[in-house]
């Protein structure tokens, strides 16, 4: 069951404003969503891994004027697979933030992906020691797929094994993970839908900017006309199988779907619409291509 559509506030978009972050909060309200995903590292609400409490109050002030409900979306660069003691300390922060607006996720993208043993362990003891702080929340931290598969996101997940550390399915990322098979992708997402709290959506081709020239990816322009990497489209526009994917989500999904359009300047005028598709898909299915 889909409890409640949301859209992302993108980091870069907002770059410390907070009149950016009240306009599109107002927006997002106006279109019809039901929450929306805030990032911490475009609100300068941590600076060297600490809270800073000025900044925090003021933000948490605009939030409260919102009649959304609120996820948080972890910093990207956060891998606690990694020896860098920082990100710890910032995921750390971040849950803190999310607690003060009363979010109810934290979005952390997983680190590990099928490499050493070491990695592995080293993300999931991290992970273990945020679980005393989470447990004196109401927010729930949910490991999001990246480059890996579900499976290898929800090996971390069941590793951890504590009930408010939840899988977040990126279906977006998985279909670029599987270079576009939608076989397979079907059923993977069948394999993680029961122990997901968290659904991102967006649209694209399946083809890995790694699959690439670096001159046809590292450019959005040009990655659009190209059809390549984590375009963030809305849906529709790319070959995701979504009426497909949502028949398995309706069937075994409990929680948040949150649509990420990162470029407003190019599909701001898609969003509503884009949310009146998953109202459909998350009833009685059917999405129109562009």
């Amino acid at each position: 069951m889909v409890r409640a559509i949301g859209i992302n506030i993108d980091t870069k978009r907002l770059s410390g404003s907070e009149e950016k972050l009240k306009e599109e909060l107002e927006k997002f309200e106006r279109v019809g969503f039901d929450c929306a995903e805030i990032p911490p590292a475009g609100l300068d609400v941590i600076f060297n891994g600490e809270i800073v409490p000025e900044r925090l109050n003021r933000i948490a002030q605009v939030l409260e004027r919102s009649n959304l409900k609120f996820t948080v979306h972890g910093p990207d660069p956060v891998d606690l697979s990694s020896d860098r003691k920082e990100d710890l300390q910032i995921l750390s922060a971040t849950i803190d933030f999310a607690s003060t607006i009363g979010a109810q996720t934290v979005v952390y993208h997983c680190g590990w992906c099928d490499e050493s043993e070491e990695k592995r362990s080293r993300e999931v003891e991290n992970l273990k020691r945020l679980c005393d702080k989470i447990e004196k929340t109401n927010v729930c931290l949910v490991v999001e797929n990246t480059k890996q598969t579900v499976e290898q996101t929800l090996q971390i997940v069941t590793s951890v094994h504590h009930p408010k550390v939840k899988l977040l399915i990126d279906v977006g990322h998985l279909f670029l993970r599987l270079r576009g098979n939608e076989e397979e992708f079907l059923r993977q997402l069948s394999l993680g839908l029961s122990d997901a709290f968290e659904l991102h959506v967006h649209d694209n081709f399946g083809k890995p900017e790694d699959d690439a020239e670096r001159s046809l990816s590292r450019e959005l322009h040009f990655a659009y006309l190209y059809g390549v990497g984590d375009l963030h489209l809305p849906l529709g526009l790319g070959k995701i199988p979504f009426e497909r994917a949502f028949d398995l989500v309706n069937e075994k999904f409990d929680g948040i779907v949150v649509l990420e359009i990162n470029d407003l300047n190019r599909f701001e005028r898609d969003i509503p619409e884009a949310l009146e598709k998953l109202k459909i898909l998350s009833k009685t299915g059917g999405v129109r291509r562009a």
